[in-house]
């Protein structure tokens, strides 16, 4: 009964889907699908939308089918589909810092890595410095004995 009034309503006032779809940035195919039944299920907040965008008003599309929403109800339904699209806003937001955080930590990671690996080389060098002091140690030390030997 309610899809009637709604379908009444848009020929009472000679509006396309697409004018209505354009009127609240609605898809034209959503729109088309509530007026053709299409939609089992097409959500108060579309059906609102449809509409207002015709200038009709709620009573007037389900007041005959029993199935009214009191202005009380529907203010109460605005205002949590309201509280929950500003906590939506709020997660993405907090989900964006966290992923800059995540992109943050990740430099950190890249820099610690490189200097590790830095330090690693500077490891292998100073090892490596060491085994040829003590290489040219045995060395000197061969041709200090070499030499005392020779004096003796």
């Amino acid at each position: 009964m309610w899809l009637e009034n709604l379908r009444d309503l848009k020929d009472k006032t000679g509006m396309s889907s697409k004018q209505i779809a354009d009127i609240q940035s609605v898809s034209e195919k959503s729109v088309k699908r509530v007026f053709t039944g299409e939609a089992k299920n097409p959500g108060v907040e579309l059906v609102r939308k449809i509409i207002d965008a015709m200038g009709g008003s709620w009573h007037e599309i389900f007041a005959e089918s029993g199935a009214v929403i009191g202005s009380q109800d529907l203010a109460t339904l605005q205002a949590e589909a309201n509280r929950l699209t500003e906590e939506n806003a709020i997660l993405a937001q907090n989900l964006n810092m966290a992923n800059v955080d995540l992109a943050v930590q990740k430099d950190k990671v890249s820099a610690l890595e490189t200097e590790v690996e830095l330090l690693k080389m500077k490891l292998i060098h100073k090892e490596e410095i060491i085994s040829l002091h003590n290489h040219y140690g045995a060395v000197i030390s061969g041709i200090t004995k070499t030499h005392s030997k020779k004096h003796d």
